[in-house]
Order: structure tokens, then C-alpha cells, then sequence
């Protein structure tokens, strides 16, 4: 009898197992790709780019990717618009990418991220991008290798790797909203050609809105560098000033070290000092083959020039009132009496800031 009871009781996992809380990739209909808009109406147009995936049988299966869009004054019940359009149990949990319209950015982005952040089957390493003009324009182009939404995530991935633009997803600007002391930079997409869109640069925001600024692609790397976001080993490239025959050099960093104060004197005058020191390979320079390479001049031109290009990105910064360096951080971490009754975005714009990049060129080539 205690053998039977043994046996019985052994095959009880075996009877209960299955997959009761299944869902069936045939029974679902996959979003890759999300867009916010504004209307002429101060309405929000949302615009999904899904991937319906239909049986065919014998392990076989057709793929469509469809665009739905829908119109709400808020952003509250598009979700059931999209199921109601779309065949198939709406799955946004790998919604790769997240683009919001320029004009719809400048009112806040808070309401769309949160939308994503409280929901527990969504997929917080979405990225959000910025769109110039209509973010729908870039979902609805037609590509023919891949999905527009993936060809926007493999060139955001590059980017990433470049330097050119800051590591985020859905998570990382959630808490980047919440931070008083800090303001955050996204990255900006234009459309070029009717199947062409790149990475234009980076956007500026202040707090949830986007300020209608931007930083260009060939300067945002020395942005992030002065952020202490650059990585160890990207190639950068400057045009140096008539003196040198405006001739352009590229380089790579071999090694880079930020240093960052913000000091507060007697009468609150606050001052951003950043010390930004990179060892660089010379990649490329239209050298004078009947002069002598003068190292120590080269390494002083490249600094001027970095130097010059790091103020003017410090001024775009104060004007578009965007604290990506982090100043107010500093100030509500070591003064912060003074940050309680102080009104930022006021005081964020008599900073005195003072960037200095100095090069150090360790190797011309395989010659040097």
C-alpha cells in the first residue's frame, strides 16, 4: 500500500504540469516600433509598427508588418484603439524603439514614459528618440531588408558605440525625469530621404521638455565627453583654423580623464570648472612633407580648438537652460541651504563656465 501511495504521489507534478498561463506567439501580434505626435488639435496621434505572425501550417508561418494609428486627446485609452485595430492580443512588451514628434517633446515627454514605466509588461529598454517634424513620418517608412523599427535600433546601437549619443532607455530618462539637479540629453533622428533617416545628434531638455535645442552629430561626442559619458576609444574629427590652412585631422582617444568643480563664493556666485585631458593617436592629418611635424604646436592647436568648441557647447547649454553636466546635482549635494532657496533655472544661467580640453598626442602613425 505504501508503494502505490509513493508512485501516486510521484505522479502528481507529472499529471499537473503544463503551460496554463501560455501565450502562443501565433496568438500575438508583436510591436517593434511606437510613435507620439501632437495634432493641429492639441491632440495625441499615436502610430504603432507591428509584426502579425499567421500559421500557415507544417511549421511554417507569414509574417506582415503592420502601421495602426489612433487619435485621443490624452494618451489614456490608445492602447485600446490599437487592440481594437489590430488582429490578434497586442504584445508591446520588445517595443524597441519609442519616437516622440519634436512639437509634442516641447509639452513634456512624462506622461509617455510613465505610460510605459508603470505598465509590468513593458519593455523598459525600449529607447526614446527624438523626431524632427513628425515622428509617424519615420515609422511609416517603408524599408525593404528589415522593419523600420530595428534598422532605428541598430543605428542607435552604433551610435552608442560611437560615442555619439548617451546610453538611455525607457528606465534611464524615468529616473533622469525625477532628478531635479540634472537635466538629460536624447537622442535626435531625421529624416534625409524618402527610405534614409540618421542620427542627427542629441536633443536638449529641460526637466520633461525638449527645448528645442539640439547639439549636432559632429559635436556631441566632446558634449558627452564633457558629461564624463565618452568612452576610452572613439575617433574624433576637427577642421583646425585658417593659421593651419583649415586643415582637418582626425584622431582617436587613447585615453581621456574629466575633471569637474563647481565652486560657490561669498556672494553665491557659482563657477563650473571642467578639466577634460585626452591622449590621442593621430589618425589622419594632411601633413607638409617639407616641414618638420611640430608636435608641441599641434597638441596647443587641438587644444585651442576643443577648448573653443567645449565653450560654445557650454554657452548652448545655459541658453537652451539644459544642466546635462549636472551643476544643480553638485550645488543640492554640498550647498544645500543655498539650493532650497534658490529658483534654478534662474540662477543655472548666470554660471560662469569655465571647460578647458587640453590633447596630448602620443602617436602620429606607424611611422611616429
Amino acid at each position: 500500500m505504501r508503494k502505490i501511495l509513493i508512485v501516486m504521489v510521484g505522479m502528481i507534478p507529472i499529471l499537473l504540469t503544463g503551460c496554463w498561463d501560455q501565450r502562443l506567439l501565433v496568438n500575438r501580434t508583436l510591436v517593434n516600433g511606437i510613435s507620439f505626435d501632437v495634432t493641429k488639435e492639441g491632440k495625441i496621434k499615436s502610430s504603432v509598427r507591428a509584426l502579425n505572425i499567421q500559421s500557415k501550417g507544417g511549421g511554417q508561418f507569414e509574417i506582415q508588418d503592420e502601421l495602426v494609428s489612433s487619435v485621443r486627446p490624452t494618451v489614456v485609452g490608445l492602447g485600446l484603439d490599437f487592440n481594437s485595430k489590430i488582429a490578434g492580443e497586442l504584445d508591446a512588451s520588445k517595443a524597441h524603439v519609442v519616437m516622440i514628434g519634436e512639437e509634442l517633446a516641447k509639452k513634456g515627454i512624462h506622461p509617455f514614459v510613465e505610460v510605459f514605466y508603470r505598465n509590468t509588461d513593458s519593455y523598459m529598454s525600449s529607447k526614446i528618440v527624438i523626431s524632427k517634424g513628425k515622428a509617424k513620418e519615420i515609422l511609416a517608412m517603408e524599408i525593404k531588408k528589415s522593419p523600420i523599427a530595428f534598422v532605428i535600433l541598430q543605428m542607435l546601437n552604433e551610435a552608442e558605440a560611437e560615442t555619439v549619443i548617451p546610453k538611455e532607455n525607457i528606465f534611464w530618462v524615468w529616473k533622469s525625469i525625477l532628478d531635479p539637479g540634472i537635466d538629460f540629453i536624447l537622442p535626435y533622428l531625421e529624416r534625409t530621404e524618402a527610405n534614409k533617416v540618421e542620427v542627427a545628434g542629441v536633443a536638449l531638455f529641460n526637466g520633461d521638455q525638449y527645448t528645442g535645442t539640439t547639439i549636432s552629430r559632429d559635436k556631441s561626442n566632446l558634449l558627452l565627453g564633457l558629461m564624463d559619458q565618452l568612452s576610452r576609444a572613439i575617433t574624433m574629427s576637427i577642421i583646425l583654423g585658417p593659421e593651419n590652412n583649415s586643415r582637418s585631422i582626425s584622431f582617436a582617444t587613447n585615453d581621456l580623464r574629466r575633471n569637474q568643480e563647481v565652486l560657490v563664493d561669498q556672494n553665491n556666485k557659482i563657477t563650473c570648472k571642467i578639466n577634460l585631458k585626452m591622449n590621442v593617436v593621430m589618425k589622419n592629418y594632411p601633413q607638409d612633407l617639407k616641414k618638420e611635424l611640430n608636435i608641441k604646436k599641434l597638441n596647443q592647436d587641438l587644444s585651442d580648438e576643443l577648448t573653443k568648441q567645449a565653450k560654445e557647447i557650454a554657452n548652448t547649454l545655459q541658453q537652451a537652460n539644459c544642466d546635462a553636466l549636472g551643476i544643480g546635482r553638485r550645488i543640492s549635494s554640498f550647498h544645500p541651504e543655498l539650493w532650497k532657496k534658490m529658483n534654478w533655472d534662474e540662477e543655472y544661467k548666470k554660471v560662469q563656465m569655465e571647460p578647458i580640453v587640453r590633447v596630448n598626442i602620443m602617436k602620429t602613425g606607424n611611422v611616429f
